[in-house]
């Protein structure tokens, strides 16, 4: 009797007595009830279908004919690779002339200063001041057959893709900084490459520049500025052998004596991509437009089934275009694309990750950080210093899982809260993140004076992290004021 009670209490209801509770519902929940059904079938019929693989997922590359367990993609048709996808551009410059045509000279770049609407430049007007500051630089003595590398050093903005045209344009090979390269890499690419022009966004990095060639033979001889700059920095270049332009002033140079286009082949360098150099000096990847081309040919291809890119479309440029993955992207989306794209920059919100200290020397954190993060006992590290500080210092999280192995060895006992709220734990993580420092050739200036220990991870949950994983350093800062201060309180005492 048990099991039937059940049964009857579990069955269907009849269609009757359906009808008679739905009657016995108030019309607001009737209502209710239809409007949840319409939006249902509504999202049913327009959800977005999901996308079809160009090819199955299963077998995805095979094998290349008399090789031994090199593959290809099952997209490309026979045993050689992609050197290009439209016959009209096998160059990064030609990469930029079929942008100009096909999109019949539409919106090319655009930046903002914060609250105000974007402003853009058309194709042709990259395309002439590109054309313009390309002449001056060959007009000032730089060549393809001889002085050919150009610096640039700057955030991502429209300039900065000027300049890299410029120098494709007359066959003269881009050399990429960044800031978190630190003064010692800096210096040392310049003298690899014997850079004697350097392109910048603001003063500050043409000061940076002048300290990394002071006091030594260098190759550098014309600094161009961005933006505006004082007569205080032109002595101090002056003093140095150096001269400093004005990019605006570059341009009124080449259009004054210019020079028609020398393009490029496919097999000519088109820049050189420097590492940060995890270990010794930064490592320069030597690339062709070849290169180049055929990587964003392949992405072409890849993305050719399923491309919903129109005519409206913009690419928000936020990775640094030192980094290869977003020069893809700008070649991919302005230059390649048979559609009227245009590519934008946040251009004056973006924060540099560099400061200087009281005494003038720069300090690129994150190079600091790269280094300290080695240290067995620390799972992350976040190192600061400012304008009105002599020296450094820095919050660690220690690392949970490899503690207790570590602090072990040194006699330091207790639990991981109460370890991190041990001076002795403090003392021997600065004691070895400064060893690492010296090994790895910081120099004193760039190593922190004391550190606090934190327990909480950085994480994107807590703001700290963006959701690629990279710290958010004004987050950062203002997360770890208190301790901040009271490291600096102790340093002064």
């Amino acid at each position: 009797m048990q099991a039937q009670d059940l049964i009857r209490h579990l069955r269907i209801p009849e269609l009757d007595d359906l009808r008679q509770y739905v009657r016995s519902l108030p019309t607001n929940t009737l209502m209710g009830m239809g409007a949840f059904a319409a939006i249902t079938t509504y999202w049913l019929a327009t959800r977005p279908k999901a996308l079809k693989p160009p090819c199955d997922l299963h077998m995805q590359s095979v094998e290349v004919q008399g090789s031994r367990y090199a593959r290809r993609s099952i997209l490309q048709h026979g045993d050689t690779y992609m050197t290009y996808y439209y016959k009209d551009a096998q160059t990064m410059y030609e990469f930029f002339l079929r942008g100009l045509r096909v999109s019949n000279n539409g919106p090319c770049l655009g930046s903002r200063k914060p609250g105000k609407p974007y402003k853009w430049l058309l194709y042709k007007e990259v395309a002439d001041r590109a054309e313009f500051a390309g002449s001056a630089l060959l007009h000032r003595g730089h060549s393809q057959t001889g002085d050919k590398y150009i610096g640039i050093f700057a955030q991502n903005r429209p300039e900065w893709t000027i300049s890299e045209l410029a120098c494709y344009t007359y066959s003269l090979v881009a050399v990429p900084l960044y800031d978190t390269l630190g003064t010692e890499a800096i210096s040392y690419i310049i003298d690899k490459a014997t850079i004697s022009t350097v392109i910048c966004d603001i003063p500050d990095k043409a000061r940076l520049i002048l300290d990394c060639v002071s006091g030594r033979k260098h190759s550098i001889t014309t600094i161009v500025i961005m933006g505006n700059f004082d007569r205080e920095l032109t002595a101090q270049a002056q003093q140095k052998g150096i001269e400093v332009l004005s990019l605006k002033e570059l341009e009124a140079i080449g259009k004054a004596n210019h020079k028609t286009p020398i393009p490029p082949k496919p097999e000519d360098l088109a820049l050189i991509c420097f590492t940060s150099g995890t270990t010794g000096s930064p490592k320069g990847a030597m690339l062709t437009h070849g290169n180049v081309v055929s990587n964003c040919s392949a992405f072409i291809k890849i993305t050719e089934v399923h491309c919903m890119l129109n005519q409206t479309d913009i690419h928000i440029s936020y990775l640094p275009l030192a980094h290869m993955f977003e020069r893809v992207v700008e070649v991919c989306i302005m230059h390649a694309q048979s559609l009227n794209n245009c590519l934008i920059y946040f251009l004056y919100n973006r924060k540099k990750h560099i400061f200087k200290l009281a005494q003038g020397e720069y300090i690129a954190p994150e190079k600091i950080e790269n280094i300290y993060i080695r240290s067995d006992p620390v799972a992350q590290v976040f190192v600061h210093g400012d304008s009105l500080q002599a020296c450094l210092v820095g919050v660690v999280v220690p690392d949970p899982d490899f503690l207790p192995r570590w602090v072990k060895k040194r006699g330091i006992e207790g639990s991981y809260t109460e370890m991190c709220k041990s001076k002795e734990l403090k003392n021997a993580i600065l004691e070895d993140i400064i060893r690492l420092g010296k090994e790895a050739g910081l120099k004193s200036f760039e190593q922190v004076r004391d550190i606090a220990l934190h327990m909480e991870m950085f994480s994107v949950q807590n703001g700290l992290l963006t959701p690629t994983l990279k710290a958010k350093r004004t987050e950062l800062r203002i997360h770890f004021r208190e301790q901040i201060d009271q490291l600096y309180a102790k340093i002064k005492m």
